[in-house]
């Protein structure tokens, strides 16, 4: 049963977590030891921004025997295969209204398999915000948890002492690769503090909980709320993220988290309380912007700090040195580049390509491996040499993978600096509209 413990999904998370670990540069974890208990069962209420990912991540941060069970909405289960998937990643379907009335009473049997679930102290997980949000900002919280928590906690006098856990995911860029994530699990909710209050009037309990989840994420989140200036205020972050975070938070793991915070703060006090500020300083963002586009830069370049001629002349000769070796791990894992060429082009969703990604290199990396190792050992009937391939391989591909990277930042610094130096006026002007 989905509520059980299940080996195969302790297997399973062994080549799971190390693809995941190898998709980025850098996991950050915050709060874990203090806010998530090993003996309490668990609520995780994370927003959600890249699909797949983010279900992994909380995969990866759970602890040893512990097995997060997800709850989604019931209409993804319509197909049969797709349901029986599912069910095989510990998802349970959850019935909503526009499900029909009907179906509503099936929940109940949710409700009863949550509170098997919990008792065994394994978390669950689900995401509030319903569905997915690329954009650095946060949904309108449902009232999904609340009203699946609080009903579970009912049907045993609210004596599974449950806890709700907002999560925080932020990717630091999320379509690229080896780049950064930071995951802050904050305090948790009490659910038996709405006991009184549900047994009076449930409704209100429901929507109470819904707001108190909604606040604790709201003060979590990198949360640009303001539409009509996403793009400033996204530029800011790019623009003046490793500065401040070395200036203001130069002690924390997640330096670069609390820095975007701090951004964004800031830029909501002077929009609520100095607007002629605010829109000198998104003024001054945009003119920025254009003059970078101008000279065929992005907010993304590391424009405060220009690499010198000796820095990069360095750079360019470990690559062109490590070039073969680059050049024979895109040989030998072409065919997964190809089909996670063809995975991506199969979503209109940009948010989904780097769960494509991500599932390319889990599972049909490891395939190709091996079908490749076997050629090679029936071709040279050398097997010594076949099993040396195999080892081979993944790291020459995933080198390749580096490579390519290295080679586009290095591509961009070059660029910068022939930016500054052309054009020095322009940069320095560039540098005093950006900084905030």
């Amino acid at each position: 049963m989905i509520y059980r413990y299940d080996f195969r999904y302790a297997l399973a998370k062994i080549p799971v977590n190390t693809a995941l670990r190898l998709n980025f540069r850098k996991l950050v974890f915050v709060g874990k030891k203090e806010n998530v208990s090993k003996k309490r069962a668990i609520i995780f209420a994370p927003n959600h921004r890249n699909a797949l990912i983010d279900a992994l991540i909380l995969v990866f941060a759970s602890y040893h025997r512990k097995q997060i069970v997800f709850l989604a909405r019931a209409d993804i289960f319509k197909k049969s295969f797709m349901a029986w998937l599912l069910r095989g990643m510990r998802i349970m379907p959850v019935f909503r209204i526009r499900d029909g009335k009907d179906n509503l009473d099936k929940n109940n049997e949710i409700f009863n398999n949550a509170a098997r679930i919990l008792r065994k102290n394994n978390p669950i997980a689900l995401f509030p915000e319903a569905k997915h949000n690329p954009k650095q900002s946060l949904l309108p919280i449902q009232k999904a948890v609340p009203r699946i928590v609080l009903p579970t906690e009912a049907s045993v006098d609210f004596q599974l002492r449950s806890q709700i856990v907002p999560v925080s995911i932020y990717y630091r860029d999320m379509f690229g690769f080896l780049s950064d994530v930071y995951v802050t699990f904050g305090t948790p909710i009490e659910v038996s503090g709405y006991k009184d209050m549900y047994n009076e009037n449930s409704v209100l309990a429901i929507n109470q909980l819904r707001q108190e989840l909604e606040n604790r994420l709201k003060s979590m989140v990198v949360n640009i709320w303001n539409d009509e200036f996403y793009n400033e205020y996204s530029h800011a972050i790019d623009w003046n993220g490793d500065r401040i975070a070395r200036e203001k938070f130069s002690g924390r793991k997640d330096d670069f988290l609390q820095a975007s915070l701090y951004i964004v703060k800031r830029l909501d006090e002077l929009y609520e309380d100095n607007r002629t500020e605010f829109d000198q300083k998104t003024a001054g963002f945009r003119e920025a912007h254009a003059l970078l586009k101008e000279h065929g830069l992005t907010s993304k370049d590391r424009l405060w700090k220009p690499s010198s001629g000796w820095n990069l002349f360095a750079r360019f000769m470990a690559l062109i040195l490590s070039a073969p070796i680059a050049f024979l791990g895109f040989l030998n894992g072409i065919f997964p580049i190809l089909i996670n060429k063809k995975l991506s082009g199969l979503f209109k969703d940009k948010q989904f390509i780097p769960s494509a990604r991500y599932a390319a290199g889990l599972f049909f990396v490891p395939i190709f491996d091996l079908i490749q190792s076997l050629i090679v050992g029936a071709v040279t009937k050398d097997w010594l040499l076949a099993l040396g391939y195999f080892i081979l391989m993944p790291l020459t591909f995933y080198f390749a993978l580096y490579w390519r990277k290295w080679l586009k930042t290095t591509l961009r610094d070059s660029k910068v600096r022939r930016f500054t130096k052309q054009h020095p006026d322009t940069w320095k002007r560039v540098l005093e509209l950006i900084r905030l």
